[in-house]
């Protein structure tokens, strides 16, 4: 009979170098419970939702740039991080892509899940985002 496993592999103590950057994790948590405590009595509930989506895109990248860019954090924190849902990692793999540099993301509101695309550099200029591409020319 194959051994239970338990959840505890999700509870290890945190790799070295974690305390380094808990107060920066830290921070991300409170802004996200204040995302998802502010009331949303007379907006949408898919434009409700739009402060969460951005905190969470803020807190991956800040794992992916400490470890791709800045290289920061071991591996192991990395990997412990992916694990216990600090940073998303499909998100991520988008980035470690050519051409997904710089990532959008928008929200599809028939199923109220995000997307993931590329940025046409025509819609986006000097930091701005265009909705056509006329704007941008």
């Amino acid at each position: 009979m194959p051994a239970i496993r338990s959840h505890a592999a999700r509870h290890k103590k945190p790799p070295a170098g974690f305390d380094d950057i808990s107060d920066d994790l830290e921070v991300f948590g409170i802004k996200m419970k204040d995302a998802q405590n502010t009331p949303t009595n007379n907006i949408p509930k898919h434009q409700a939702q739009w402060p969460i989506f951005q905190i969470a895109h803020q807190r991956s990248r800040y794992v992916y740039e400490l470890y791709y860019e800045k290289e920061a954090i071991s591996k192991q924190l990395y990997e412990w991080l992916l694990k216990n849902g600090y940073a998303d990692p499909i998100l991520i793999a988008k980035w470690k892509k050519q051409g997904y540099e710089k990532v959008r993301l928008a929200l599809n509101t028939s199923s109220l899940s995000p997307r993931i695309g590329r940025i046409d550099g025509r819609r986006y200029k000097s930091g701005r985002w265009y909705l056509n591409s006329d704007a941008a020319t």
